[in-house]
């Protein structure tokens, strides 16, 4: 072989094999990099990343075996409940967030007169199971738009119940967090469903037990513009919880259209001292999207 030719043979395979060790650089942290705990706390949701027949204890025991401090979940019957809450106290694991409302809250709620009975049961006892677990904050909505009434009539009904919804939650040391949600086509829109209409009836509301929950999947479905939402929502005191889930799909973070590491980097500079949870599926299984979740935190 020409000392020409053996040149150039070299210096391919030292492309190639350079080219074959860029995958393992990638995956070191970048220098400079963010590598201290976050100031907020991961909580990882157990409803939609575990498989339903699951019984919710061992979601629990699995989250904590990975190492986090704090999980969610929506509902769960009292027999359930018990052996969540000894799964919960051999831990010490603490409960961030459950659901707040039920029937009322997704349909007539607070936005339609004489109708608010249902909805004050509803928050009284879940806010009876938020206490229960340790003050978890109960995430609720407010009701559906209804078609017959002057929007301006709805709102002064959804700011008057909030109050009332408020108090309800004091009593029992918990803080209600109101989630503005998104609806598929075709579907009857929630009464408050984009940060831009939450906000201002939050404000309004002024009270210390209602707060708004960040669910970023859905408000990346209504109306984008997510940081300077979240900003403006940290920065006036309205935010007290956060979650994740991607767009499209409500997986884990990388495996949609979001940037989550420069939102992590939000939450870090914005000292936000609540809970990020990861209300989200999964593509691969519950470990490998936790601990991506939490290398993404860590990094950014």
């Amino acid at each position: 072989m020409r000392s020409d030719s053996l040149r150039s043979l070299l210096s391919r395979r030292a492309l190639l094999a350079s080219a074959a060790a860029l995958p393992v650089a990638f995956d070191l942290p970048l220098a400079g990099a963010a590598q201290t705990p976050p100031p907020y706390t991961l909580s990882i949701n157990i409803e939609i990343m575990f498989p339903a027949g699951m019984p919710r204890a061992e979601r629990i025991q699995r989250v904590a075996d990975q190492g986090f401090k704090a999980y969610s979940f929506w509902s769960a019957s009292e027999v359930e409940q018990d052996a969540m809450l000894k799964v919960q106290q051999a831990t010490g694991i603490k409960c961030a967030s459950i659901s707040g409302t039920s029937t009322a809250g997704s349909t007539t709620g607070l936005t339609k007169a004489g109708a608010e009975d249902p909805y004050f049961g509803e928050i009284t006892a879940r806010a009876k199971i938020a206490a229960k677990f340790g003050g978890a904050q109960p995430i609720i909505f407010v009701g559906q738009m209804q078609p017959d009434v002057p929007w301006e009539t709805q709102r002064a009904l959804v700011v008057k119940g909030l109050r009332h919804a408020g108090d309800i939650a004091k009593e029992f040391g918990v803080q209600l967090v109101m989630e503005p949600l998104s609806r598929n086509p075709g579907q009857i829109r929630m009464a408050l469903d984009t940060a831009g209409v939450a906000f201002p009836v939050i404000d309004e509301v002024a009270h210390p037990n209602v707060k708004v929950c960040f669910d970023i999947y859905h408000l990346q479905l209504m109306e984008g513009n997510i940081v300077t939402h979240l900003r403006d929502g940290l920065t006036k005191g309205w935010v007290a919880l956060v979650q994740i889930g991607e767009v499209p799909g409500r997986k884990e973070p990388g495996t949609g259209e979001i940037d989550f590491g420069f939102i992590f980097k939000v939450l870090r500079e914005a000292q936000y001292k609540g809970y990020v949870d990861t209300e989200m599926g999964t593509t691969t299984t519950p470990e490998a999207a936790m601990q991506l979740t939490r290398k993404m935190s860590l990094e950014n």
